[in-house]
């Protein structure tokens, strides 16, 4: 029994260790061909519009799930569980890093990621996240370089927003169960 209980924690360590030390998504201007000349910030029924047309996506409204401006701020219901590091410079960005923190993940089989400048043409780029979850870092390389810059990029999304434990929560409870399931066969 006591095996039981040890192997079964080293599995779900080894489960979060390599969800953790996953490689980025990386994605580039290249990557899609979803684009927009409008140089104003989109918002969920233009967003909507557009990914329907590029992507197939479906009539539900989408939401802000997270949103960095450059130099600026945060916004959505997930502001709290991801950062971004922008970078090359801090005034004319055309790389960055979108990295899950903690709390909350962003599920997605209806998730969309925005890039915006507005001065240049494609003023925004369009990119399907399905395969995403939620978790994964999402790296950016390549857009506008030497001739404009990323102004701010967006999430939406037009599914349920799903809680994801923190990996010390999940162990604490498998740890927990296992230790209910053996306690339980020793009584028997």
């Amino acid at each position: 029994m006591r095996r039981v209980f040890v192997v079964a924690c080293l599995l779900v360590g080894l489960s979060l260790a390599s969800e953790a030390g996953a490689a980025p998504i990386v994605l580039t201007p290249g990557d899609t061909t979803c684009t927009s000349d409008d140089p104003s910030n989109p918002n969920g029924e233009t967003v909507l519009a557009k990914v329907k047309a590029c992507f197939g996506a479906g009539d539900t409204p989408l939401s802000l799930y997270y949103k960095d401006n450059v130099g600026g701020s945060e916004e959505g219901s997930f502001t709290s569980s991801y950062n971004t590091v922008f970078s090359n410079t801090s005034n004319d960005p055309a790389d960055a890093l979108i990295s899950y923190i903690s709390g909350a993940a962003i599920k997605c089989p209806d998730c969309y990621l925005v890039v915006k400048d507005g001065n240049h043409k494609p003023a925004v780029y369009f990119f399907n996240l399905g395969a995403w979850n939620g978790m994964e870092s999402l790296q950016l390389l390549g857009f506008w370089p030497k001739k404009g810059a990323i102004s701010n990029i967006a999430i939406w999304g037009a599914t349920a927003n799903v809680n994801v434990p923190e990996p010390a929560t999940l162990l604490l409870m498998g740890t927990g169960i296992l230790g209910f399931v053996a306690r339980r066969r020793r009584r028997t």
